[in-house]
């Protein structure tokens, strides 16, 4: 009898074993996607304003200004360290730091750039969120993403004074 219990004792701990790294494996953050459509809503020092975010590719983005009124001819353009500005027949390129006015824009991407490379970024997970944190530019950030669907929900650059909602999130 003794014998039997051993037994069954041992098969019970190698199936807590087993099922402890199946949680494991599945406490993986789901992959990012590199190409979707977001609306977004931002409050950047105080201002209020509403955007589409596109990402074509890895390093490829885009955000056209929706509200206020006056920001809606603009559209930013981020590809491979560059922002190229287009509002209404105006159209430019420029450094990221050598344009102000397209640092919001850049502060997302960077931020969305660092948690998908996993670059000095931490990761947790609780009640179906993730969260990723880590330190930019302008201080430290958090971005969170649903654990089920991958979409990005919110993005806080306390340095900047950037609050970001992602809504209406479709993968391309």
């Amino acid at each position: 009898m003794k014998k039997a219990f051993s037994v069954l004792a041992v098969f019970f701990l190698l199936f807590a074993a087993g099922c402890e790294k199946q949680k494991t494996e599945q406490a993986t953050p789901p992959c990012a996607p590199t190409s979707f459509t977001s609306k977004i809503k931002a409050v950047w020092n105080g201002i209020e304003m509403t955007a589409e975010l596109t990402q074509n590719a890895a390093e490829d983005f885009t955000l056209q200004f929706l509200t206020p009124q006056a920001l809606s001819p603009l559209s930013l353009t981020y590809q491979n360290g560059l922002c190229s500005v287009k509002y209404n027949d105006l159209m430019f390129e420029t450094e990221l730091d050598r344009f102000p006015q397209a640092e919001m824009g850049a502060l997302i991407i960077h931020s969305i750039s660092d948690a998908v490379q996993g670059i000095d970024i931490q990761t947790t997970c609780s009640d179906g969120i993730w969260t990723y944190t880590g330190t930019g530019e302008r201080g430290a950030f958090s971005l969170t993403r649903n654990a089920e669907t991958g979409e990005w929900i919110e993005l806080n650059v306390e340095g900047a004074k950037l609050k970001v909602n992602f809504s209406d999130f479709k993968v391309k």
